[in-house]
């Protein structure tokens, strides 16, 4: 089983990611979650944790520095963001800082647990208009 870690400042996300995938039927599932960074810094080490899943809009906080400091904490576990953001360029940005996967809530299950899948076995999940935009030599405003 893949287990996933959630880190979420709405309890609606957690709870239905957890209740979404069932370990036995789905290959992932949930092994922890938290609201903020400090809680998932404090409990992830307790878990086997194989991706992070980061809401990209945690309450005020900057969403560049709440991955740096969970990739610093944990550099060998994947993080994917999961958000109702999902702008060409918070996916560019979040993919040049080394995000694995970027979902938007919206999307399907199966979609969902095909890259969370596909980001533990340590392939970076990119979509196609993101991957031009990295592939070019456009310099993509900040």
């Amino acid at each position: 089983m893949i287990g996933l870690f959630a880190i979420d400042d709405h309890f609606l996300i957690i709870e239905g990611l957890g209740q979404a995938f069932n370990p036995e039927t789905d290959e992932v599932g949930l092994v922890g979650s938290a609201f903020n960074i400090e809680e998932a810094i404090e409990k992830i080490p307790k878990t086997k944790t194989d991706v992070i899943i980061l809401d990209i809009y945690l309450d005020d906080t900057d969403p560049v520095a709440n991955f740096q400091r969970l990739h610093k904490a944990f550099p060998a576990i994947p993080i994917v963001i999961l958000s109702v953001e999902d702008s060409l360029q918070w996916q560019v940005k979040m993919f040049k800082l080394g995000v694995m996967g970027f979902l938007n809530k919206a999307e399907k299950k199966e979609t969902m647990k095909s890259v969370f899948i596909q980001v533990a076995l340590g392939n970076m999940v990119i979509p196609d208009n993101v991957s031009q935009v990295l592939l070019s030599k456009t310099v993509y405003p900040k």
